[in-house]
């Protein structure tokens, strides 16, 4: 296993049930887009200067007192598998995890603090948390944003805000999500309702990784659509209204599953989800996602699956395909990494 993957823990510490609302919310996530006066953006700068750039942001990282223990990353440094990693722990993007160019990152030991250098921007610094947390992940981007924003110069415009290389993300440069559980409001067919409505309120919704991804498990990333025009204060306002009439809607939702015969089509459903996944001898991310959303609401409606939701939340990480490798501690094909899933996952659910 390289030595970046076994200096980070074997399980996310802001994953454990925590928050509000755990079982429709798995994680709270806070993003700011930064640059940094006199560097060209990322798309049109020398390697020198990304370079310049990225030991500057390391620098103050380490400075800001925020990272104790943590982990400071210079891409170059790093083989696929360790980047593919980075990418399913959720602290770096698919397009970071690209990069040939100096890039790096910035991770703190209980990997709720993250600062990606040399993305789209400068600087992406995000917090997350477990469950419904908007107050206390806004907080403590804040704290980050402040702290990094003493040691360096970041480009800001009395009229515009702070400057991105991508004009949606100027102005307060914030991103506030919610990674939202929806299993019942999929099963009844009336999501692309609620991603129609979604888009009317200034909200757009995502895949398990973000942008340019898909719905994975039943999971939705809901976050602001722009960054201008409003405070921060508001956009969190905005999404948490958003989030709250989601929850009511999932709720309805299971509510309808659970009334004459859905009844019986819904508790067999989540009862042979929850036997592939302690039977299932090979088994793909995909499948595994698909069976253990169905798990997660048989939990959340209140039968016995074997499984609490840090139990889904860790396993909905670490059974990712990086992850798989990493615990098997070697390069796996795709037919053995199905199986060694399956294994794990087997451990997991009995």
């Amino acid at each position: 296993m390289p030595e970046m993957i076994k200096s980070f823990r074997p399980y996310v510490t802001w994953a454990n049930e925590r928050g509000a609302w755990p079982d429709m919310i798995f994680s709270t996530r806070v993003r700011f887009a930064r640059n940094l006066e006199g560097f060209p953006f990322p798309n049109r700068a020398e390697p020198r200067e990304l370079a310049e750039m990225r030991r500057l942001a390391l620098t103050a990282a380490r400075g800001t007192g925020l990272f104790p223990r943590g982990h400071f990353l210079k891409f170059e440094t790093l083989g696929q598998l360790e980047r593919r990693f980075l990418v399913e722990r959720h602290h770096v993007s698919r397009l970071l995890a690209g990069a040939v160019l100096p890039a790096g990152a910035a991770v703190s030991n209980d990997e709720d603090l993250s600062v990606m250098i040399n993305e789209e921007d400068h600087l992406r610094l995000q917090c997350l948390a477990s469950g419904f947390a908007i107050e206390e992940c806004f907080a403590a981007a804040m704290r980050l944003d402040e702290a990094l924003g003493r040691a360096l110069p970041f480009a800001y415009s009395p009229r515009f805000g702070y400057l991105t290389a991508c004009p949606t993300n100027a102005g307060t440069g914030m991103r506030v999500s919610c990674l939202a559980h929806l299993p019942a409001l999929s099963r009844l067919g009336r999501m692309p309702a609620v991603l129609e409505n979604l888009s009317h309120l200034g909200v757009t919704a995502r895949g398990i990784y973000g942008e340019g991804t898909v719905a994975l498990g039943d999971y939705y990333q809901i976050s602001n659509a722009t960054c201008l025009g409003r405070t921060e204060g508001e956009f969190c306002q905005n999404i948490d209204r958003v989030i709250r009439n989601l929850i009511r809607q999932e709720i309805s939702a299971r509510e309808a599953l659970l009334k004459g015969r859905a009844r019986l089509r819904t508790e067999d459903a989540v009862y042979r989800a929850i036997g592939l996944l302690r039977h299932a001898r090979t088994l793909s991310y995909e499948e595994f996602m698909q069976n253990v959303s169905l798990a997660r609401m048989g939990a959340a409606m209140g039968w016995s699956v074997g499984a609490g939701y840090s139990d889904f939340n860790q396993a909905t990480l670490l059974m990712q395909p990086a992850h798989i490798q990493a615990a098997a501690g070697k390069a796996l094909g795709p037919e053995d990494r199905d199986a060694f899933r399956a294994e794990l996952v087997r451990k997991t659910f009995r």
